[in-house]
This record gives structure tokens, sequence and C-alpha cells, in this order.
């Protein structure tokens, strides 16, 4: 009933060549014959195949602005960052493995991590870090981590020698760390072309055609614990019941987007089994504080009120999820910001819509359906709205058009599977990439620098009160925590569930038998 069917794509069937497309071929075919250096000797783990979201804007350039769920998935196995998330959500380090401050954190020293190796053969060095951070950091590039690097002084970022750097901040900034685990801010080797650029990953990339499948093949000089798998296949699908058909049909080993209902419908099914990640991955609606009448607090909190998030857990997320009281969750975890739950309440909604003369309210909300859940949101924010008399109804352009138009719906469906820190920086600051709400809040504001400089001991009371900000005049609804499932064959061993539904990207241990 929530679910708008969508028409199964034949796997990965011919298609007409459009320019794009053909342009995509001759990449694939230009990066086949500028194939990395020879692998070390087989993993003998196998070769996965995954299904994945269709995206035919995706390009091998992790710096990219907009990138979907299939190019950020395809960057963590070819690219690494500084510091890394675990599958509990804590810091690692990565290609560092020390950050000092100064003593009022304006300038942090780097130290790299040595012998480790691009897939190219070449050697990881300070360069390549003052390379990235720099490309990063020019505005010219728009590239969608920028907005993590604000504070960072381009001038200041200097190589001391071949494994240490520094990096001077325009104002200080303590979680320094933490900003480097992000998917966006991959370390690249320097002078490497932006279109094709070379990492540190456990894999490099073999062949690659926008919008229909990448191939990456383990690198036998990885610096960390090798993969076992041999051959990872990104397969792309044009919806997530298309890819479902491919796991039961043997096509392709998981299916990386299934919906609660597809899940439970493919669970025991030719050997089929299911990962749950229980995390704080949000799937969120929001509103466009520049366009009437979502730029009156009044209507957000109406609209708010109209939700019924036991629904949304029960029937959008088939009971795979937990209720959420609109405002980020996210690591650290911190104690119970003791702001009540709210709840469900049309009479109160009507009344606030009529203090705001807008009875009589309609509109359309916006979903690339690109994620599992998101038409079912929409659908069930619909039904709940129509209790009002608020007329909703559910739009679904392709991907390309949604982020096209990023930042011009007047209300629409997004997701967010990072901690609270990078949330913060990356959507919740006007001027941001990913703040499509435009929400520009100067108390939130004010509470955000004061995070930015205190000690870890005190970030958790200074969080809680931005998020009681964020619950009374945010721009989003974020009716629950949503968990991800993972349908994979039962050949499949190693998978690990992700406090940040990122499962995919922990391949270490996985195999296929064969």
């Amino acid at each position: 009933m929530l679910r708008i069917p969508l028409h199964p794509e034949p796997v990965a069937g011919p298609r007409r060549r459009s320019p794009a497309l053909l342009g995509a071929v001759l990449i694939a075919a230009a990066l086949t014959s500028c194939a990395p250096p020879p692998q070390a000797a087989s993993g003998t783990g196998g070769r996965l195949r995954i299904a994945a979201a269709t995206d035919p804007g995706e390009t091998l350039d992790p710096y990219a602005s907009n990138q979907s769920p299939t190019q950020e998935l395809r960057s963590a196995l070819l690219y690494e960052g500084l510091t890394h998330l675990d599958p509990a959500g804590k810091v690692e380090w990565r290609l560092a493995t020390d950050m000092t401050p100064n003593s009022d954190h304006t300038e942090w020293t780097i130290k790299l991590r040595p012998g480790v190796k691009f897939t190219d053969g070449s050697e990881f060095s300070s360069a390549d870090v003052v390379a990235s951070i720099k490309y990063l950091r020019d505005p010219a590039h728009a590239a969608q981590g920028l907005a993590f690097l604000e504070r960072v002084d381009p001038d200041a970022v200097t190589a001391v020698d071949k494994t240490t750097v520094r990096v001077g901040l325009n104002k200080p900034f303590a979680p320094f760390k933490d900003i480097w685990a992000n998917v966006l801010l991959p370390m690249t080797k320097a002078g490497s072309a932006p279109a094709k650029p070379i990492g540190t990953g456990p894999f490099a990339v073999k062949s690659f055609t926008a919008g229909r499948q990448s191939t990456v093949e383990r690198f036998g000089a990885y610096w960390g614990e090798k993969p076992k798998l041999d051959v990872v296949d990104i397969i792309e699908f044009q919806s997530q019941q298309a890819q479902a058909n491919a796991l039961l049909s043997d096509q392709v080993d998981v299916a990386s987007g299934a919906t609660p209902a597809i899940a439970k419908s493919l669970a025991g099914k030719n050997d089929i089994q299911v990962l749950e990640s229980k995390g704080d991955f949000t799937l969120r609606i929001g509103f466009n504080t520049t366009v009437a009448p979502f730029d009156d607090v009044r209507v957000r909190e109406a609209l708010r009120l109209l939700i019924d998030r036991e629904q949304v857990v029960s029937n959008a997320l088939g009971g795979y999820g937990r209720v959420a009281n609109d405002h980020e969750g996210g690591t650290p975890r911190c104690g119970d910001p003791g702001i009540a739950q709210r709840k469900q309440d049309i009479e109160q909604a009507k009344k606030l819509l009529a203090e705001a003369g807008q009875s009589n309210l309609s509109f359309s909300i916006t979903t690339d359906g690109l994620l599992p859940g998101m038409q079912e949101l929409a659908q069930v924010f619909a039904e709940n709205a129509a209790k009002a008399g608020v007329q909703v109804t559910v739009d679904v352009p392709t991907v390309p058009e949604f982020l096209s138009k990023w930042t011009k719906w007047p209300v629409f469906i997004d997701f967010n599977p990072i901690p609270y820190l990078p949330t913060v920086i990356g959507s919740l600051l006007p001027g941001r990439v990913a703040n499509a709400t435009h929400w520009d809040n100067a108390e939130f504001i004010r509470l955000a620098d004061e995070l930015f400089v205190a000690p870890e001991r005190e970030r958790c009371s200074i969080m809680n009160r931005m998020h009681r900000i964020e619950h009374e005049q945010g721009a989003m609804i974020t009716p629950a925590f949503v968990n991800v499932l993972l349908p994979h064959r039962g050949t499949v061993r190693g998978l690990v569930p992700d406090v940040n539904g990122r499962s995919l990207t922990f391949l270490t241990n996985v195999t296929v038998a064969g």
C-alpha cells in the first residue's frame, strides 16, 4: 500500500549509447589499457557481485559534488582518508598515525603512516597529503568535502618532511581527527588527474562504465590487512526490486538497496540471508526555508505534528528502525537530551496552520527513491497529512533530475549516514552543499562554534542544546532511525554490521564460496 512499485530493468542489459555513455565506455577502455601494476597472488576469497542503485552521473572522482551512495561505496574501496570510522562508529587512524595540536588548536601536526603505496606502485608521502588538502580546499573545484575544511588555511598547509604535514587553521578547531574519517576527504596521488585519481585503498579499479558497472581488483601491495576477495563488481540497477530479482536469479551476491518488504520477501529463498545494521542512519523530510510557507516555523511545527512516527517505523520501515525526535543522533552517543518525544497531534497541527493562514495547504514532496524507505516515508507522510486537510502529492523524478535541482526543491526526502559532528558541518550550517533546507539559525551557529573548540568532555552538553534547537526550530522532520538491511546469498561470508549502514565498505574478511 505504501510503496509505489517500480518497473524492473533488465539486468545490465543493452541500452542506447548516448554521447555520455560512449565517453564512459572510452574511459573504461582507457582504464583497462592503463591497468595498475601486476596484482599479488590471488586472495582466494572469490568474486563478490554487488547490486547497487543506478547513477548515470557518477565519476571516479572521489571529490565530486553530489555523490550518490553507489559512488561513495566505490570510493571507499579505492581511496582512504587520514582517519576512518570503524563499524562501531569509533574514529581510528588510517593514513595518519598521530595528530598533535598547538596550544590553541590553530595548528595541527600530522604524522603519516610509512610504507604506504599507491595502486600505481608509487610511495605515499606528505606531498600527496598537501596536494589533496589544497585541491579540496580550492572553491573552484566545488568538491563536496570543502565544507569540512573551511577552517583550514590553504596557504598554511606544508610538508615538514616525508611523513609529516603541518596544517594551519584560520580558526581554532579541536575535533580535527574526527573530520578526516569522512569518505569525501580521501588522499590521492599528487598530480593524478582529478577524473582518474590514484588511491591507496585495498582495491584498484579495473574497469568503469558510468551508470552500469564498476569492477575493482584486489591491490596486492596494500599496506594494511589485505582483502581476501580477488574482485568486486558493482552492478547498477534502476530499482530496488530489480536488485532483488538479480539476487534471486544468482546474477549478484548482494543487494545493497532493499526495502524492508523486499528484504523480508527474500529471506530464506535460494539460501538468501539478511544482515541487519542497527544504528543512527536517518531518513529525513526537508523543508526549504527560503520558500513560503516553509519559512514559517509554525508551519514546520504543524507538519512535524502531523506525522505518526510509530507508523513510519512499522509501515515504511517494516519494523526495522526506532522512533526519532526531529533531531540527529549519531556518534558520539550522549545522554538523553531531555526533550519530550513529539507525537502526532492533528488538532494542534490544524490550529498552528490556521494561525499561519495555511489551513488549505497543499504541496509536493520530492524523492528520487534512491534508498529503501524513501518513497514509503513520503507516502506515510502524505496519508498522515490528509487527516488535517493538508494535500501532499509524492513526486519521484530520476536521480539525475533530482540532483540537478538539489537545494531548490521546496520539500524533499534526504538521508544521513554520518556522525553528528560532520552532520553539523556538512548539512546543518548555512551555505553548505548538503544544506538543501537553507536553514540558518543564529543560536545553533553560536553553539556549533562553541562545539568546535570544546574539549571532548564538554561536547555532549553542547550537542544536546543543539538537538533542542533542531527539535524546536529546525527545517527537518526526522521521524526515525533506520536499520539498514543487506540481503545476500549464503555463499557470502564475513559481512559485518555497521552502525552507519556501510557494511559493504568493510570487506577485509569477506569471501564468496565458489
